[in-house]
């Protein structure tokens, strides 16, 4: 069995590891949450931790990962028209990025684009204490294991989107 190195999860609204999962999305627009003081990248593989919070649903006793990512890119964006520019390509409508945006405004947006994984089969995950909190990061006490889990883009594809990417942040207005 292989499991990620320290068991890392970021946690991430349900709604985007759904987007991530059907290759729609190949991104993530961080900031850290409250519990966070900044955000930084603890791990270039991780597993996808979901979360509903965000988006109105009731507290769950446990969740399931079925996605582990690998950071294959990051830019830090500190305006908020190179931002806009991501919106086509991410599920968040403005609102919700200039949100982000707002957020500790003495802190740069890290865009990380990630190549995700479905795993093979969804682990089931009860809900620990310190799981819970507005934090970016946990270290999970399961073991899940990503043997045959499955790339959802070609790396043909990712990279495409990557360029593509780059371009739209290099672009001056």
């Amino acid at each position: 069995m292989t499991t990620l190195a320290n068991h890392t999860a970021l946690k991430e609204w349900a709604s985007v590891i759904t987007a991530l999962g059907r290759g729609e999305q190949v991104i993530l627009i961080r900031k850290g949450g409250i519990a966070d003081p900044k955000f930084g990248l603890e791990a270039t593989r991780f597993y996808l931790f979901p979360t509903n919070y965000h988006e109105g649903a009731a507290p769950q006793q446990s969740i399931t990962i079925t996605h582990w990512c690998e950071a294959v890119h990051t830019w830090q964006v500190r305006d908020l028209e190179p931002l806009h520019r991501l919106e086509p390509l991410v599920i968040f409508d403005r609102a919700t990025l200039d949100t982000r945006y707002r957020f500790r405004p003495d802190q740069a947006i890290h865009v990380i684009a990630v190549r995700t994984f479905v795993l093979p089969k969804g682990a089931e995950i009860a809900l620990r204490p310190e799981y819970e909190g507005c934090r970016s990061w946990v270290s999970l006490e399961e073991e899940i294991d990503v043997d045959d889990s499955r790339p959802v883009l070609t790396e043909a594809a990712l990279r495409a989107r990557i360029e593509s990417i780059d371009a739209l942040l290099a672009a001056t207005v």
